[in-house]
């Protein structure tokens, strides 16, 4: 789970529910893929 409710990708800063690790599709797939060190692409406002 990721810590203190933010997104588990490294470049996002968006909060995530209890039961969730990820904010969006975007996200789970660069955590997975172990994408690091670029903007995120999740496209929620404020999050880039």
């Amino acid at each position: 789970m990721a810590d203190n409710d933010k997104c588990a990708h490294e470049g996002c800063v968006c909060a995530v529910g209890e039961d969730e690790e990820y904010c969006s599709p975007q996200c789970r797939a660069a955590g997975e893929e172990d994408v690091t060190g670029i903007a995120c692409d999740c496209g929620h406002p404020g999050c880039s």
